[in-house]
């Protein structure tokens, strides 16, 4: 038996060796991060995605499950024939896999497990397919009708919202949408707040690393170097703030801590400041001077290695808080509509179960 018969036999021994392969699954948590992935992609991009996605429906006359399970299959094997093409099996390899009819029961039996288990996944993630169709809708007037047959019902079916122990949730179209507006809004408003202190994190993390840079690179100038600082340099590096380069250079200059040095820059601007005639630059030549005779008073080696100390510390907590919004506003993202309004919640679990157990008048 060849290698590849031999891991394609280990893959199909088990349905929890299958798992850790293919889906990089190992326990209930892992599953039904699965389902969940699974189910927006079968409302999203499957060939049932017409069937069941509210935003796709024209009317809920046209709801059929019928061809989740082997849809899943398709899926579960789509990865499995990627996984197999990474370990470079041939496509002959691959092709007979595919066909193979106990490879397919194995996936088929396992999809039903995970639809015996976690199936309302599927349909909550239907339910958020019909809170997103109401979304569309800038108005309540405008609601599609596949919407307003889920709320009141038709001929064929009863109205989705209906509590089978008696009454609905809601009865007008215009209350679903407030509803969804309302959580969207909330939504939007949780988010924005994440994105401006995001923003805010992010140009401060930037500052630190050119402060970091900065100092790492002062500490490397030579007396050469220096000397070949013109005053039109100078006068470009404090008055064009939006040129990078330029911007750099300034906080660099402004981190040296050899006297030597810095006298370098003063004389510049000073001499500079007798050479000039127009007002303007004269002014200019004389903040440059003050700014670096500050510069020489307080950068001492000592000062300059704490700053550089507090600024690691500080882009570190920085770099950490970063980190942690961008994963709660990825995660607040995620969250159904029905997570911020009570209404909505009561809502899907309604509607789940009418859509488990529909059944024509």
């Amino acid at each position: 038996m060849g290698i590849s018969q031999d891991y394609i036999q280990n893959v199909f021994s088990d349905h929890q060796v299958f798992e850790k392969e293919v889906l990089h699954v190992t326990c209930d948590a892992d599953r039904k991060e699965v389902m969940h992935l699974l189910s927006k992609d079968l409302c999203t991009k499957s060939k049932i995605t017409n069937k069941i996605s509210f935003l796709k429906l024209k009317s809920i006359n046209d709801l059929d499950f019928d061809g989740v399970k082997i849809t899943l299959v398709q899926i579960l094997l789509a990865e499995l024939v990627s996984l197999l093409k990474e370990k470079r099996f041939t496509q002959a390899e691959i092709e007979a896999i595919k066909k193979n009819k106990l490879h397919l029961k194995f996936i088929y039996q396992l999809v039903q497990n995970y639809i015996r288990r976690f199936g309302s996944i599927v349909y909550k993630e239907v339910v958020n397919t019909f809170f997103d169709r109401i979304s569309v809708a800038d108005k309540p007037e405008n609601i599609a009708k596949v919407v307003q047959e889920a709320i009141d019902g038709n001929k064929r079916y009863k109205s989705l919202l209906e509590q089978h122990t008696g009454g609905q949730i809601l009865y007008k179209s215009a209350q679903a949408w407030m509803r969804v507006k309302q959580a969207r809004d909330d939504k939007n408003r949780k988010a924005q707040k994440y994105q401006i202190e995001i923003v805010r994190l992010v140009k401060r993390v930037d500052q630190l690393k050119l402060h970091i840079s900065a100092i790492v690179a002062s500490k490397a100038l030579t007396l050469n170097e220096v000397k070949k600082i013109t005053p039109q340099l100078l006068i470009d590096m404090f008055t064009d703030e939006d040129n990078i380069q330029l911007h750099t250079k300034k906080t660099m200059f402004s981190y040296l801590s050899s006297p030597e040095l810095t006298n370098i820059l003063i004389g510049s601007a000073q001499t500079a400041f007798v050479q000039v005639k127009d007002p303007k630059e004269r002014d200019e030549f004389s903040q440059i001077a003050d700014f670096f005779k500050k510069c020489k008073s307080v950068n001492t080696p000592e000062f300059i290695d704490s700053r550089f100390e507090d600024f690691k510390k500080e882009l570190q907590l920085k770099s950490d808080r970063y980190r942690q919004q961008r994963l709660k506003l990825e995660t607040l993202r995620e969250r159904p509509l029905d997570s911020f309004d009570v209404t909505l919640k009561l809502i899907k679990e309604v509607m789940v179960y009418n859509l488990q157990h529909m059944q024509e008048k």
